[in-house]
């Protein structure tokens, strides 16, 4: 799926094959824009709905919110004002894509995240919510999602290794520890 119908301006450096349209990342950084003084609330309204209908992943998450929900929104802040710099915004969603699996995301929790947040941002946009919105947003998330996921380190034959690689930078040493089971928790014993 296109991220628009309108002209693409060219593949993104870190994501082949990716194409931005210019006035899709206008439309996003607006839309943005307009659900920003109401941000709380559609952080809170996000996280209320996922716990409700997922109750099981509550123990993945601390159990004072207000941090979690500032920084969701300031991921997605992040997100579209860094669409101009594809490779920093690649390596930012890699490395927050380690975090949460290290907290105890798994792979199938990412298409409920993305869904979850079209749904909650719909509702706090209301009429300014449009198909094409929508369909940006989609586009997107999924590749937040996508990026994110290849961030989360894997064996050799793909499959989710349980350990959680830190890197404190490009050109240093990683070190591996148990994932964490809350975020801000330390990890539980067996």
């Amino acid at each position: 799926m296109p991220i628009s119908r309108h002209p693409l301006s060219g593949p993104i450096p870190s994501l082949p094959g990716v194409r931005v349209d210019p006035a899709a990342a206008q439309r996003l950084r607006e839309s943005l824009a307009q659900l920003a003084p109401r941000g709380t609330d559609l952080t809170r309204d996000f996280y209320d709905a996922l716990f409700a209908r997922y109750p099981g992943v509550r123990v993945l998450f601390p159990t004072d919110m207000k941090a979690q929900e500032a920084k969701l929104f300031d991921s997605l802040r992040m997100v579209v004002e860094s669409l101009d710099d594809a490779p920093a915004v690649r390596t930012k969603l890699a490395e927050l894509g380690r975090r949460h699996e290290g907290y105890g995301a798994k792979p199938d929790h990412y298409p409920i995240v993305c869904s979850l947040l079209l749904e909650t941002m719909a509702k706090s946009l209301g009429s300014a919510w449009t198909a094409e919105l929508a369909a940006e947003w989609a586009q997107a998330l999924q590749l937040v999602s996508d990026a994110m996921q290849g961030g989360v380190p894997t064996s050799p034959a793909g499959a989710r290794t349980g350990m959680r690689t830190h890197y404190a930078g490009p050109d240093d040493a990683t070190r591996i520890t148990p994932h964490r089971t809350r975020h801000g928790d330390p990890p539980r014993s067996a």
